[in-house]
This record gives structure tokens, sequence and C-alpha cells, in this order.
């Protein structure tokens, strides 16, 4: 007489043949519900949907940076550890606040929006703890919004020359 085999006896979820067949389609549902989920929670900030309204927005802007080559205006802008500073130059009546946007080329959340106060030698100041050193799209424009500055400032780089360009 044959031995008898105990594996027969044992219950279907102790079967070593079932978790082999079992094993793949069950790991593909927790990556794909992993990765619905880090869709979901990291999308992508930059998609546009609407880009006839991009479109005007972006004609606006222009007419904002032809404005400011107009008038003239250019500004030194220094940002540290302690905040920004910026002095601008080429306008008869300076504003008493500037909005300088710093803007994270991936990350919208990361995005930095200060207003400088004009002290009394004519430097623009605002004071940030949490800015970090890296590269970032600037704007700086009056509180009035009629021009506006732009540039690129590189990670390797705390100052920057701001001039409007055609």
């Amino acid at each position: 007489m044959a031995p008898h085999n105990t594996e027969d006896n044992r219950p279907w979820y102790r079967q070593f043949w079932f978790w082999l067949v079992m094993a793949p389609p069950i790991a593909s549902f927790f990556a794909g519900g992993s990765l619905i989920v880090a869709s979901v929670i990291h999308s992508d900030s930059m998609v546009v949907d609407d880009y006839a309204k991009v479109g005007r927005a972006m004609h606006k802007y222009l007419a904002r940076d032809e404005l400011a080559a107009d008038l003239g205006v250019s500004a030194r802008l220094y940002l540290d550890e302690a905040g920004a500073s910026a002095i601008v130059q080429g306008l008869e009546t300076p504003p008493t606040r500037i909005h300088l946007l710093l803007s994270h080329p991936t990350h919208a959340e990361r995005d930095i929006a200060l207003t400088l106060e004009q002290n009394a030698a004519g430097v623009y100041r605002s004071e940030y703890e949490r800015w970090q050193p890296g590269r970032w799209y600037i704007s700086l424009e009056p509180e009035s919004r009629e021009w506006r500055l732009v540039g690129q400032m590189d990670p390797e780089r705390q100052e920057l020359n701001l001039r409007a360009g055609r």
C-alpha cells in the first residue's frame, strides 16, 4: 500500500498551487490601487483644459511686459534665507508695495507670493523664512498690476537683474 499524501487533506487556502496561481492577480490588484491613489494625490498641476482662456491671459501679460519696456522699468532682485529684497529703477513715482511671485517649475503648491514694502532708502523688502534656493520663475509687479518684470532664477544664484524686453 502506498503512503498517504497529507497535502490532499489540507483546506484550499493552504494549497501551494492555489497561491501560486492567485499571487499575480492579487499583487496586480494592490499595485493598480496604489498607482491610482498616487495619481490622484500627486496630480499634474500644470495641465490646462481651457486653452482659449489661457491665450487671452497671455495677451494681457504680454501687454504688461510691453508697458514695462515703454516705461524703462528695471529691477535688481536679491533672494536669501531671510527673504527678498528688490531695487526698482526707471519709475518717476515708484509704488509703495510691489508683488513678487516665485513660481516653482514643477510643483504649484511650492509657489511663493510675497508683498515687498518700500523702506526709507527706497529698497523693497519682505521677510520669508521658508524660501529654499533652487530654480524659480520670477514675476515682479506693482499693486496696480499695470506692468510686470519676469525672469528666471537658477539654483546657484541669489540675485537677478530683471529688465523688460520685447
